[in-house]
């Protein structure tokens, strides 16, 4: 490769900001309804410590397509993330595409190699050829240990450029690019410009609503939006630079107040704080405890409240009740009310999470009911539809919504609302 080296671009008030590019690797991200959830993060990261962001693109499992991705990747920055493609299976062709643009070899680590061969012994199960592939490296590189996955990453060095491949597991991908990746850039390239990032986390607003409150900041310079939606959820990402620390401290001040005022209940957080994490604290302020009951969503609340480390000390259980006689059996929802009323019903729904709070004597519940699709809704109450229902000891609160997407999109977006509803109201929102 004899590519020139690329000059580092210029920030809002002139200071040169390296330029990093991120890759993502894996025919399935070229469905446009798949999403790179790594991509995202990544930059949101990179702009926080001072980088720029030249390139974001997805590429098949293609060793000539990965060669020539990479090589304009590397055109435009001074490093360069990508992820995916360094699996066990044939269709893995990361490595092969970056030693075919390099001139080198693929070659076997021994030291991840022996790695390898433990994990697998620890799982009970032996190393084999097919599982060798995760070993492979780039001729030349540093291996990137990989704390929790199976295959390891790599670092090449070339013409003072960095390229590195990680996994495409977002988890195993965060935590390596966060301890192997980041640290680095921040390293390799000192005297970086200051920035101030703000994170802000908005629930129960459509993202062209919220479009409204980001307006005025798209035409700021020194300012750089990001939205990463999450179907009743968003994360928005202000980045901000260009100034000494003083006025960038003064512009952080003005977008937090900017956006505390217009998303208003809205707002979860301005600081990342996702909304399970933010429900879990408000539980604990108010010294309440919390039960799910669950159809539409079948559990997917309930391990969304999980997520959270400690959250033993506030929910206690939940009841995947799917079949009307389980929400008979387990829930004590009236065999009449199903009967006039129907399982996708706001009566059903209040009787669901009466019925959540009883069982297991918790302050607040949270219920969902409806239908996911693609089959089973009617004239009145098509896929799409579903009930939400909050209970807490302030009150009782039920809606109807409807999101016509997709079986997964649905309860995904059920979910969120149905968190985003009990937040609320522990919070004493009316």
């Amino acid at each position: 490769m004899r590519e020139p080296k690329p000059q580092a671009s210029a920030g809002a008030s002139g200071p040169s900001r390296p330029r990093v590019a991120v890759l993502a690797v894996g025919t399935e991200l070229l469905d446009p309804a798949r999403t790179d959830a790594n991509g995202a993060r990544v930059l949101a990261a990179l702009r926080a410590k001072g980088f720029a962001a030249s390139f974001l693109g997805r590429v098949a499992d293609d060793e000539e397509a990965i060669a020539a991705a990479l090589q304009a990747a590397l055109r435009s920055a001074e490093a360069v993330v990508c992820s995916g493609g360094l699996g066990p299976t044939g269709d893995d062709r990361t490595r092969e595409g970056a030693a075919q643009l390099l001139g080198r070899r693929v070659v076997t680590d021994g030291g991840w190699l022996r790695v390898l061969e433990g994990r697998l012994a620890q799982r009970g199960r032996a190393l084999d050829a097919v599982n060798r592939r995760q070993a492979l490296i780039v001729e030349g590189a540093e291996v990137l240990p990989n704390d929790h996955g199976l295959a390891c990453g790599c670092l090449l060095r070339e013409r003072g450029r960095f390229l590195f491949l990680l996994p495409g597991v977002p988890a195993e991908f965060r935590e390596m690019f966060e301890k192997s990746v980041l640290p680095r850039l921040v390293e390799a390239f000192p005297g970086l410009p200051p920035v101030r990032t703000v994170r802000a986390v908005v629930a129960g607003l459509p993202e062209a609503a919220a479009e409204k409150t980001l307006l005025p900041w798209y035409r700021r310079p020194g300012v750089a939006v990001s939205i990463l939606p999450h179907l009743g959820v968003l994360e928005i990402t202000l980045t901000l630079d260009g100034g000494s620390e003083e006025e960038l401290s003064l512009r952080e001040g003005e977008v937090r107040e900017a956006l505390a005022g217009g998303y208003g209940r809205h707002l979860v957080s301005l600081d990342g704080v996702s909304l399970e994490e933010a429900l879990g604290r408000a539980l604990l302020e108010r010294g309440w405890t919390v039960a799910v009951a669950e159809s539409l969503t079948a559990g997917t609340v309930a391990q969304k409240i999980v997520s959270v480390p400690g959250a033993s000390r506030y929910f206690l259980g939940g009841l995947s009740a799917y079949a009307n006689e389980a929400k008979v059996r387990l829930l004590g929802v009236p065999p009449s009310t199903l009967e006039r009323f129907g399982a996708v019903s706001e009566e059903t729904v209040r009787a669901m999470v009466r019925g959540a709070r009883a069982r297991f004597g918790a302050a607040c519940a949270v219920a969902t009911t409806g239908v996911a699709g693609p089959t089973g809704g009617t004239e009145e109450k098509p896929p799409g539809t579903f009930w939400v229902a909050a209970a807490t000891p302030e009150g009782e609160w039920a809606r109807r919504l409807y999101l016509p997407l997709d079986r997964a999109s649905v309860m995904e977006f059920a979910a969120h609302t149905a968190l985003f509803d009990l937040w609320s109201r522990v919070r004493g929102e009316r």
